[in-house]
């Protein structure tokens, strides 16, 4: 599997994951984030190719082992105040959510991929409402050790974070 690896060294220095009502990916302090599936490899690129776009479909509820990434923290931002899991996740009915921002630089021996080179590679077809978030998206296979995770912020920090910062940006 190692063929579509994303070299450490090019990732940015942050990566950003939102974590949702419903979301199959655990999170634990002692643990980090981990995917549901955390025994699954990808020894062809067909078996790949079919595990990336049930990854984008929001009606696939099979255990998947990755756990999806932003490398924009706006674009992460954003994709998380829509809360497009609400009414598609049964398990979404709590309210919040929560962002985690991780340092690439301590992820260790984690497997990452760049989303739009698998695409543009394996020639996917990802479904219209996640093709979006595509160029900015990554996947990292099993987990994201809790060393990484630089920062957690629930979503009543983000939001009053952005409003603080429209705030200050329309007195200049």
């Amino acid at each position: 599997m190692n063929f579509h690896r994303f070299d450490t060294d090019l990732l940015p220095m942050e990566l950003y994951r939102v974590h949702y009502p419903g979301s199959r990916t655990t999170f634990s302090l002692k643990e980090g984030l981990v995917a549901a599936d955390t025994t699954k490899i990808y020894n062809d690129e067909v078996s790949l190719w079919r595990a990336i776009v049930k990854q984008f479909t929001w009606n696939s509820r099979e255990a998947s082992p990755f756990i999806s990434l932003f490398s924009d923290q706006e674009h992460a931002e954003n994709w998380a105040m829509k809360e497009p899991w609400r009414g598609t996740v049964r398990d979404a009915q709590e309210d919040g959510w929560t962002l985690f921002t991780i340092d690439t630089q301590l992820l260790g021996d984690a497997w990452l991929c760049k989303v739009s080179q698998l695409v543009s590679t394996l020639k996917l077809q990802i479904p219209d409402r996640a093709a979006q978030h595509i160029d900015g998206s990554f996947l990292c296979l099993h987990k994201i050790p809790a060393l990484a995770i630089t920062q957690e912020r629930d979503s009543a920090q983000v939001k009053e974070g952005r409003l603080i910062g429209t705030i200050l940006s329309n007195k200049k």
